[in-house]
């Protein structure tokens, strides 16, 4: 296997880690609203970030790719978040798994290839997280905010594949944005409860493993994969959302829960090991 190849691989391992263990504590820490979590996790992800660029690495100049990213990641963590608030983690998720499609047809208008391993991958691992999420209430609301985070998400990993600056200049900016858009949002609520020291550990807990480990996870995956193959093997994320809901929320999986978490995998193993094999692919592409 190629180094490029399993450092992308080892990005993704990292997507779904960080994913099953932060995105349920959006609704554990219900005394913030979604947009509090924003900047929670945007500045204090973008404080960790500058302690490693230095101030030199965070103001020289960066690609247009960059901004973008800068001006995607707010839109695509709100619509993530308010899904996950209105909805639940577990429905919000199958929707956000959609994602690739919004990569696959992006691939379809620029005539990039699509190999027939990432059409059988993503099949698998849409049917598994369906399964997976099957009896879950309907919710308006939730889903029309979970359909626009899938559409900024597969907007957004368009933008990693192509910016050019190092991983945490992509991390800084994408994070002040999103920190950004969350304070414009948030002057008329209240922030009482981070007086609460066991707060403020839980929100620096979720700012670390959501927030900063969670952009490197991604950086490494989009700078090291073809963007349709890692934008279908980062939806893996959605049965370890499942599975992390159901430990840290205490959310009862069924078998049928369990059979389509499995199905999922495999989907996501099969891509995986299509991938291993390959020889290393340009990422570059035009936009």
């Amino acid at each position: 296997m190629h180094r490029q190849t399993l450092l992308g691989l080892f990005g993704v391992v990292g997507i779904w880690l960080t994913a099953g263990l932060a995105l349920p504590l959006v609704n554990v820490l219900k005394m913030f609203t979604p947009e509090q979590l924003m900047v929670f996790r945007g500045f204090l992800t973008a404080m960790m970030a500058f302690v490693g660029l230095g101030f030199v690495g965070v103001f020289c100049r960066v690609d247009k790719y960059t901004y973008l990213i800068a001006l995607t990641v707010p839109f695509a963590t709100l619509g993530l978040f308010q899904g996950i608030r209105n909805w639940g983690a577990g429905p919000t998720i199958i929707v956000i798994t959609a994602t690739p499609l919004v990569n696959l047809g992006l691939s379809l208008l620029l005539g990039r290839k699509i190999p027939a391993a990432s059409i059988i991958g993503m099949t698998l691992l849409l049917g598994g997280v369906a399964v997976a999420c099957w009896g879950e209430e309907f919710h308006w609301a939730g889903f029309a905010w979970s359909v626009f985070g899938a559409i900024m998400n597969g907007t957004l990993y368009e933008f990693f594949a192509r910016a050019k600056s190092k991983p945490l200049q992509k991390c800084f900016w994408g994070s002040v944005g999103m920190g950004t858009l969350g304070l414009m949002m948030s002057f008329n609520h209240s922030w009482e409860a981070t007086s609460e020291a066991r707060i403020i550990v839980m929100v620096l807990s979720f700012a670390f493993v959501g927030g900063f480990l969670y952009w490197i996870a991604n950086m490494l995956a989009f700078d090291n994969l073809p963007t349709t193959e890692a934008s279908v093997l980062a939806q893996v994320e959605a049965p370890a959302v499942i599975l992390g809901a159901g430990l840290i929320l205490g959310e009862h999986t069924t078998m049928v829960q369990w059979f389509g978490v499995a199905i999922a995998l495999l989907g996501g193993g099969y891509l995986m090991g299509w991938l291993s094999k390959q020889p290393v692919q340009n990422t570059e592409e035009k936009f």
